[in-house]
């Protein structure tokens, strides 16, 4: 006898089946992106919230992210008013006393809230925004909470590490321009002890493989430039099976549902291993040079480079862009992301709003990492063209920076102003 878990993916792809089918009976193709009512919904987020949200009271800086860059993916713009309230309310989510930010004002700083806060940032852009970092505090904070023995990070003081915690701090250490080689040292080789027998990366070692926290460890390692032992032969393979034969998405675990925000967090991972493959490759070349009669060989185990400047030089090459492999096809269906997204996690009523699966309620979280996901399949599928499923005119979406999850065109305009 099947067990629940067995019956709920039938049900979930006969369900998935029915909505493609229905989508392309009315269509053509796959449902059109009801992006202004979708727009509509993340502006909400950014004002007045019922009282049912105050469970996420200690999420609001999340809330701010999942709103502004859903918006940005979008193409919309936020009206000045809207801007420096979000902008001041980001300002006064920082802990003075800690460094980081908070999830609302007055509370504790978290390395996921600081990664939060300054992807918000870094998506408004713009002088007042910048002032809000400092540099030095951030850096300072992220310090603090680096498990030098191991190379991991806390989230926060006396709090966990785990892979969500790298991330967050090599993403807010890369956006606020204090990523060196203190904050980068040993996290390739806590990451490398999170991969388990499957491929996939968990939360810490010894965890069971999973979506999240593989995006987190693979692009952690993307920005620290060292993917330490990691196997990414085997990692892709993990992933490449957890895309959904006919629902089209992706399930963040073995034997478990398709689920809207791995349209990004499984997804976001393919450009990323693209990218990893020729960095290794370059770190390979370098460390065998070797010299013989005033000509360099390749051949010798030398180093040749000390591992924290070819690390440098590896993160800085990745971060920049210099390899896309554009030529290379990514090792999921991007058409059939596309199809999960549009014609299975926008409501049945057309109301504006993303959510997990049929038959599940919208949420800010979900509608944002549905569309970063709509993106990066747009964006990222196919021997680097765009490839836009359903109608251009409602469907084709601003292109992300995978590595961070932020607007390519923001992230670069923020970068360019570190220097």
């Amino acid at each position: 006898m099947p067990s629940t878990s067995a019956s709920a993916i039938e049900d979930l792809a006969a369900t998935a089946r029915e909505l493609h089918r229905d989508a392309f009976a009315r269509n053509g193709s796959a449902e059109p992106l009801r992006g202004d009512a979708h727009a509509e919904y993340l502006r909400g987020g950014l004002g007045a919230l019922p009282q049912v949200f105050v469970s996420l009271d200690a999420s609001r800086a999340w809330m701010a992210y999942w709103c502004v860059h859903g918006l940005a993916v979008l193409g919309r713009v936020l009206d000045d008013e809207v801007r420096t309230r979000v902008v001041g309310f980001l300002d006064a989510c920082v802990d003075a006393r800690r460094g980081g930010f908070g999830g609302g004002p007055g509370q504790m700083g978290h390395l996921a809230t600081t990664y939060a806060a300054t992807a918000a940032l870094v998506t408004i852009g713009g002088d007042d925004a910048r002032e809000v970092i400092a540099r030095a505090d951030v850096k300072r904070f992220l310090m603090s909470l680096k498990e030098k023995e191991t190379g991991g990070f806390r989230v926060h003081e006396g709090g966990e590490a785990d892979a969500r915690g790298c991330y967050a701090a090599m993403a807010s250490a890369h956006m606020c321009g204090c990523l060196d080689n203190d904050v980068r040292s040993g996290v390739g080789a806590y990451v490398s002890r999170c991969q388990t027998y499957e491929g996939g990366i968990g939360g810490e070692p010894g965890g069971e493989a999973h979506g999240g926290y593989t995006y987190c460890g693979l692009a952690a390692c993307a920005l620290a430039g060292d993917f330490g032992t990691l196997d990414l032969e085997n990692l892709e393979r993990w992933l490449v099976n957890r895309q959904g034969e006919i629902e089209g998405g992706f399930s963040g675990r073995t034997n478990k549902l398709v689920d809207g925000c791995y349209s990004f967090w499984q997804g976001g991972c393919f450009p990323l291993l693209r990218r990893a493959n020729d960095v290794m490759l370059l770190q390979f070349m370098e460390r065998s040079k070797m010299t013989v009669g005033g000509r360099t060989v390749v051949g010798s185990d030398d180093l040749g480079l000390e591992a924290r400047v070819l690390g440098a030089c590896a993160a800085t090459m990745f971060t920049s862009g210099a390899f896309e492999s554009s030529s290379t096809p990514a090792a999921f269906s991007s058409g059939a992301l596309q199809g999960w997204i549009l014609d299975c996690c926008q409501s049945d009523n057309g109301a504006g709003g993303l959510r997990d699966k049929p038959g599940t309620g919208r949420d800010h979280y979900h509608t944002c990492y549905c569309l970063s996901g709509l993106s990066l399949a747009q964006h990222h599928g196919r021997c680097g063209l765009v490839e836009v499923v359903g109608p251009a005119e409602s469907n084709a979406l601003v292109e992300i920076e995978p590595l961070v999850n932020v607007v390519k065109h923001k992230y670069e305009t923020w970068m360019r102003a570190l220097t």
